[in-house]
């Protein structure tokens, strides 16, 4: 059981800009719950050996606020030696903490974490976050549970779908994604455009200029700007 010194209350912020690593470390495992969380925040700047380790250790801490926050410093240093403990806080019972290390593990980028995230798509707490971070994994093994994914009847899921989508640029995505430019969701409308800007298949040219007339301007920009990249990528082929 770690015990806590509450007489111990550094400033924080000073250790931060003084680079003190070792006082952060020590902030991390003896101060009280706002100092540790701001410590753990604050050590996301560090690459060091022994602060990825700290962080590991704090995502066992008892305050759901150190958790996370030591979840995304583990994703900004972007080690891959932290990915088990990730995977592990994958299941933590507060899902704002599960939330961050499903971010973090699509930063850190290491495949081993695919499959995990694939099976954390059920968790609807956190499956938005799920779906961009396998964007960043860029997987091309995500994109059938992704394309499934655009026929939930939750609009910000199938959003966040088509921008994972849009992020891996799996050409086999675009039919799914053309569709997706007729829905009644303006999100949804405006991110099937981006996605498809982003994947850069010709197939999309036409669509896209179909919905230049979307009555949403938002939308009508959206698909602009992915004419635009659209445009630019078939001149560079």
């Amino acid at each position: 059981m770690r015990i806590f010194d509450r007489s111990f209350n550094p400033d924080v912020d000073k250790l931060a800009l003084e680079h003190d690593i070792d006082g952060l470390i020590k902030t991390l495992k003896k101060g009280n719950k706002k100092n540790r969380a701001l410590a753990a925040r604050a050590l996301g700047r560090f690459k060091e050996k022994k602060v990825c380790q700290a962080l590991t250790d704090a995502l066992e801490d008892g305050d759901p606020d150190v958790r996370w926050n030591s979840a995304t410093s583990l994703g900004k240093i972007g080690t891959v030696e932290a990915t088990p403990f990730l995977l592990k806080t994958l299941h933590d019972e507060k899902w704002y903490v599960r939330q961050h290390a499903a971010e973090a593990l699509g930063e850190i980028g290491d495949e081993t974490a695919l499959l995990p995230l694939l099976n954390s798509l059920k968790d609807k707490k956190i499956r938005n976050n799920v779906a961009i971070a396998l964007g960043n994994l860029g997987d091309n093994r995500a994109v059938d549970q992704l394309l499934e994914s655009l026929n939930d009847e939750d609009f910000s899921f199938r959003s966040a779908a088509e921008e994972a989508l849009g992020m891996i640029g799996d050409e086999k995505a675009v039919p799914a994604l053309i569709e997706a430019l007729q829905d009644d969701n303006v999100s949804v409308r405006r991110h099937a455009a981006g996605a498809l800007g982003k994947i850069g298949d010709k197939r999309a040219i036409k669509p896209l200029l179909a919905a230049m007339d979307d009555e949403k301007w938002y939308v009508r920009l959206q698909v602009e700007e992915a004419l635009q990249e659209l445009n630019e990528r078939l001149k560079k082929e």
